[in-house]
């Protein structure tokens, strides 16, 4: 089942998409969202992000060939990306920093159902609601102080996500890729990941709460090319087979 968030005359709603059509529902299943009565046509409505979460929890150095990786990398290493940073498909990536170099980066995100913590194996795979798309916005240490990548990471609109969550999805065998206009970027696949869900959910757990509505997201492929840096006009892909593909233009702060 594929869960969206949009706009529909100038409200917000919550829906199960089928074919081209949407269910609307009350909220999200989480929240315990319940099926309404009216239907729309996904043609008719804005895509927001499909869910407003808490926390996105994001996973660097996650595949074979990333940068940092070594032979003592023995746990993942994650960063938070706050609330306010994410969008949805097909909104602008706005960079207030005119002077930074700034990038997309493709990422399967893992997308919570219930609240854990300290969970087991079990219950981490149980917490899992679905799977959706996410860029993880970058740009280079800002003026070479932002070393806890608070701004470098964490901007407004430098967390895309969607265009869906999707309850069915497996990620085993899965290509991911990132396409900076149309030039591949970065390239994969979903089970080369180093940490996994659920062990990846049981690790952030032993330490932080994960609550209904939060992403992980869990790394970037390797580079096929030298990294491309944005220019206003530019636009991102990521595509993740079976998922679907999610894609924001750029710009920079007027």
């Amino acid at each position: 089942m594929k869960f969206i968030r949009f706009r529909y005359l100038k409200n917000e709603f919550y829906g199960l998409l089928h074919n081209h059509k949407i269910q609307m529902y009350s909220d999200m299943p989480w929240n315990n969202g319940k099926p309404l009565s009216q239907q729309v046509s996904i043609n008719d409505v804005d895509l927001l992000s499909p869910c407003q979460p808490g926390k996105v929890i994001a996973t660097a150095i996650n595949y074979p060939g990333a940068t940092g990786l070594t032979e003592k990398t023995n746990e993942p290493l994650v960063f938070i990306k706050p609330s306010s940073s994410v969008i949805g498909p097909n909104k602008t990536i706005i960079s207030p920093f005119k002077d930074a170099l700034v990038w997309g980066e493709c990422e399967l995100g893992v997308v919570i159902g219930k609240k854990i913590s300290k969970a087991t194996v079990e219950e981490a795979q149980s917490a899992i609601f679905g799977y959706t798309i996410g860029n993880d916005v970058s740009c280079e240490n800002v003026f070479d102080w932002d070393h806890h990548l608070a701004r470098s990471k964490g901007a407004d609109t430098f967390c895309s996500l969607g265009p869906w969550i999707d309850t069915d999805f497996d990620p085993n065998d899965k290509y991911i890729s990132g396409h900076h206009n149309d030039t591949l970027i970065r390239e994969g696949y979903c089970e080369q990941r180093l940490w996994r869900e659920p062990e990846l959910l049981v690790w952030l757990s032993s330490w932080m709460t994960l609550e209904p509505g939060d992403v992980v997201l869990t790394g970037a492929p390797s580079r096929v090319c030298d990294r491309i840096y944005f220019k206003e006009g530019d636009h991102f892909t990521c595509t993740i087979e079976g998922l679907g593909e999610l894609t924001n233009p750029f710009e920079f702060i007027k």
